[in-house]
């Protein structure tokens, strides 16, 4: 379903809800994927998820599109919008625990981001472990540092054929920059990008052996965000 964000939302509650953005200088970092993930996930236990893609490449609505002709939909509301004039309007969204914000992969020059950062609760940066994608994810992180946002590094698409040694090499490159980091990783499994071509999420997606492990990584991620959010706004 596509919700719009210029509207102020069904206005029914109270709190707050949750703004997180996913972001990092870099593109092919799978922001993507991860934000329908997560998104999928908080549907799934229940929760109302709203994803605004303010990605010019707009994946969520291509994958929205795929399940449109297969008959289907996504298990949680999205919008594609790049007008910071809306953006500053996340805050008064309701009915939605939570708001996940799908960022394009250059953070240079848009004052979209900006609107955004103002906007969020904590920042999801994540990060895949190649020289070349060091430098954007520091500086992704020194941004949200500098705006006072919270923060967590993801190490994602870990290749499970090489064994413990790239993940480890990961979290050691992290730990010596100092950048703060989810314990939890994302493991490169083609049942991601499968789902999305089926146009399905991976939360409804059974085919493939590692369906299963694909759907475990995502769900331990959103756990420990939440345990995150939980120390941001106890009791929240």
């Amino acid at each position: 379903m596509t919700t719009q964000l210029a509207s102020d939302g069904a206005a029914a509650e109270l709190a707050d809800p949750w703004v997180i953005a996913v972001a990092n200088q870099k593109g092919g970092v799978g922001k993507s994927l991860l934000s329908m993930g997560l998104a999928a996930v908080t549907a799934d236990a229940s929760g109302r998820a709203f994803l605004v893609d303010i990605d010019p490449q707009s994946t969520t609505a291509e994958v929205a599109d795929r399940a449109e002709r297969a008959g289907q939909s996504l298990p949680f509301d999205y919008t594609a919008d790049t007008d910071p004039a809306h953006l500053a309007k996340l805050r008064k969204v309701r009915g939605v625990d939570l708001i996940l914000v799908d960022c394009p992969g250059s953070l240079e020059g848009h004052d979209v981001l900006s609107a955004v950062l103002d906007q969020a609760d904590f920042v999801v940066i994540p990060y895949v472990h190649d020289p070349f994608y060091v430098t954007p994810t520091r500086r992704t992180a020194a941004l949200c540092a500098d705006r006072g946002v919270p923060y967590r590094v993801l190490i994602n698409r870990v290749d499970p054929r090489r064994g413990t040694g790239p993940l480890e090499d990961a979290q050691a490159t992290l730990d010596k920059l100092a950048l703060p980091r989810f314990r939890s990783f994302v493991r490169e499994y083609s049942a991601h990008s499968q789902a999305h071509v089926e146009g399905v999420m991976i939360t409804q997606y059974r085919g493939g052996r590692n369906a299963v492990n694909a759907r475990e990584d995502i769900r331990r991620v959103h756990t420990e965000m939440l345990m995150q959010l939980g120390q941001i706004r106890p009791g929240g």
